[in-house]
């Protein structure tokens, strides 16, 4: 490979492990601020299951969404939210996400945790972000980088 060439490659496959792991670090403090949040009670609204068609590795699969509305007051004012989670609930199996829904019958009382910045924004279950997608990218990146340099 031409000098020229592998220095551009290694330059543009750092310029993407370092887009990568910035995505990851970003990920990783929404969450880290979402773990400060207030906590109020809110109350399960209703609850549903919707299904879709996904592409995952080269193949269409169906995928069960659970979803649920609750009424929570912050900010001075009642609000109705429907987010679960930052990492949303997908199951495969129908049967699974009728079991994850049975825990929120209609009326029942909820931890909600809420921005105070943006009372609007909240959800029922803050989850650690699954970083290891792309520091692994960002890990394949790196070493590819050093080889278009060393090679």
């Amino acid at each position: 490979m031409a000098d020229g060439l592998s220095f551009g490659l290694a330059a543009i496959l750092l310029v993407v492990a370092a887009v990568l792991v910035a995505l990851a670090l970003r990920e990783r403090a929404h969450y880290r601020a979402m773990l400060s949040w207030p906590v109020v009670k809110g109350a399960v609204a209703l609850t549903g299951l919707d299904a879709e068609r996904r592409i995952h590795r080269h193949a269409a699969r169906l995928v069960h969404l659970p979803t649920i509305a609750y009424r929570y007051a912050a900010g001075g004012a009642d609000h109705i939210g429907s987010r679960i989670s930052n990492r949303e609930p997908v199951f495969e199996r129908e049967e699974e996400a009728v079991q994850f829904l049975a825990r929120f019958p209609s009326g029942t009382a909820v931890d909600v945790h809420y921005n105070p910045a943006a009372p609007n924004e909240a959800l029922l279950q803050p989850r650690a972000p699954d970083l290891l997608p792309r520091l692994i990218g960002a890990g394949i990146a790196l070493v590819c980088a050093v080889l278009a340099i060393v090679l």
